[in-house]
């Protein structure tokens, strides 16, 4: 034997190497499959998904993702979040991420006006690589639009039912005064001469005060809670008059006057007159905001040339229309009024009230020219009513 120590080989068995060989590619088809299987879940997702690492970069991005913001999904890869999203240099005021970074919990935020018009809820959950020990984040964003929308649209509802509450309280409490100003003027004028000039000033008092009953009589009616299934034949000409002196005093103040133009012999719709009403005054409302300088509102009704509606015309001299914006006026909070000037409501909730009745309303609009709002509405020909 040899001082030294003789090299020796060692040899894997042939069948140990297949099965370490088959070992690994099921090894490898489980990963692959589970890779697969997170690649087509993250994607499918309807809702923006990212992985955002700690120095705001993307790390992943799903479809979803890069179909709102009109990318690649592979171009986003390595963008700053901030850069993409809100095109800014820097991270985005009150973002939730940065706080998932920095504490290591879930954080959440509302953004407004995010995609155009659009409101998203945005949340952040940490993801952390225990091999690396880094820090990443999983960031969501659900639109919330049309919940935020049903929830205004509530609200505003719910403001206006204790408006109502509130005008028909008032309208209570205005009635007894003027009742007994109505009492008194009749039983002076009783002991004056009715040549006197003090009897005229107290005819005048008289015939003031009955204009005031008259208008807190509609404010009353217009208050009271009705229920949109509430319906019956209604007098359009009437339905309309009645509801106007409710709004001639703001019109005054305006500078805006209503030229009416009853068609006779109107017959019958069938109806919620509360509803109408409301459509009327929003209608006559919208059309006084586009005269800012003042001028005159011309409502008319007529017989539809089709002989099967009651056709109610809210014509202005205003300022129009833009082309653009006419597909738009009857959505919900679209408006081109100034913030707190409108809520975006009325033509919105005029277009619904209008629909619940069978009928339809349209607009044509001539930019600096004026706007033609037109109401057609069937006739109740089953009731064989007409107006006078």
């Amino acid at each position: 034997m040899g001082d030294g120590v003789k090299n020796s080989t060692f040899s894997i068995p042939q069948a140990e190497k297949s099965q370490t060989k088959q070992d690994l590619e099921q090894l490898f088809e489980i990963v692959s499959r589970a890779k697969y299987m997170w690649e087509s879940t993250f994607d499918a997702i309807g809702e923006p998904v990212m992985i955002i690492n700690d120095t705001y970069e993307i790390e992943r991005a799903n479809l979803a993702t890069a179909e709102i913001v009109k990318i690649d999904v592979r171009k986003l890869i390595g963008k700053k979040c901030y850069e993409i999203f809100a095109k800014r240099q820097t991270i985005c005021p009150g973002c939730p991420l940065e706080k998932t970074l920095m504490f290591l919990t879930p954080h959440a935020l509302n953004i407004e006006h995010f995609f155009g018009d659009k409101e998203f809820h945005v949340s952040s959950y940490p993801l952390q690589y225990k091999v690396t020990h880094k820090n990443s984040v999983v960031h969501h964003y659900r639109d919330v639009t049309e919940e935020k929308k049903l929830q205004r649209t509530i609200a505003q509802t719910e403001k206006m039912a204790a408006l109502g509450m509130m005008a028909g309280g008032v309208a209570h409490e205005i009635n007894n005064p003027l009742s007994g100003i109505l009492a008194f003027s009749q039983l002076i004028q009783r002991d004056l001469d009715p040549k006197s000039s003090l009897c005229e000033d107290i005819k005048e008092i008289e015939n003031a005060a009955h204009r005031c009953k008259g208008i807190v009589e509609n404010l009353l009616n217009f208050s009271r809670q009705t229920k949109s299934t509430d319906r019956g034949p209604i007098d359009i000409n009437e339905t309309i008059e009645s509801a106007l002196p409710l709004f001639r005093m703001k019109l005054r103040t305006m500078n805006v006057e209503v030229a009416t133009e009853y068609s006779k012999g109107l017959e019958h719709v069938f109806g919620n007159r509360s509803q109408i009403q409301q459509v009327i005054l929003n209608l006559i409302s919208n059309a006084a905001d586009a005269m800012p300088e003042g001028g005159i509102i011309h409502l008319r009704t007529k017989k539809n040339v089709e002989g099967n509606f009651a056709k109610i015309e809210v014509q202005d001299t205003g300022i129009g229309i833009k082309g653009k914006n006419l597909n738009r006026i009857f959505d919900p909070y679209f408006t081109t009024k100034d913030l707190g000037n409108g809520t975006g409501l009325g033509l919105s909730i005029s277009y619904n009230i209008i629909q619940e009745h069978q009928g339809k309303i349209e607009v044509q609009s001539e930019e600096g020219k004026g706007s033609i709002f037109t109401v057609l509405l069937p006739y109740c020909r089953e009731k064989g009513k007409r107006t006078l």
